[in-house]
């Protein structure tokens, strides 16, 4: 999700900005996500799979409001989606607290772990 400067959000208010402009990924499509969860090695994750899941017009709004390039964002994702889920998942199973979720940054835009009941 990209924040617009200054706005400070709950989690909740977070969750249903970027659940309006489409940038969710469920774990549940990302095949690599179960490696993430589980005690082992993590499977990486693939570019095309940060494309089609937070989509190029998205990764190229947070590249230009980041300052970056768009191929940096795209490395930042690969690298700390993983590693996020991998950390709120220390005995293999997925903990997340709805009310200090687990986040990482991603440019200018935080990454929040939440779960979804549905």
């Amino acid at each position: 999700m990209i924040p617009e400067p200054g706005l400070a959000q709950t989690s909740e208010e977070a969750f249903a900005r970027a659940e309006s402009q489409g940038l969710m990924i469920p774990l549940a499509q990302v095949y690599q996500a179960k490696s993430w969860v589980s005690t082992g090695a993590n499977t990486p994750l693939l570019r095309q799979d940060v494309v089609n899941g937070i989509g190029q017009d998205n990764l190229q709004a947070l590249a230009e409001a980041s300052h970056l390039s768009l191929e940096e964002v795209i490395a930042e994702a690969i690298e700390k989606l993983p590693a996020l889920v991998d950390e709120a998942s220390p005995e293999g199973t997925l903990i997340v607290d709805a009310e200090n979720p687990p986040t990482a940054r991603l440019g200018i835009a935080t990454i929040l772990l939440a779960k979804v009941s549905g």
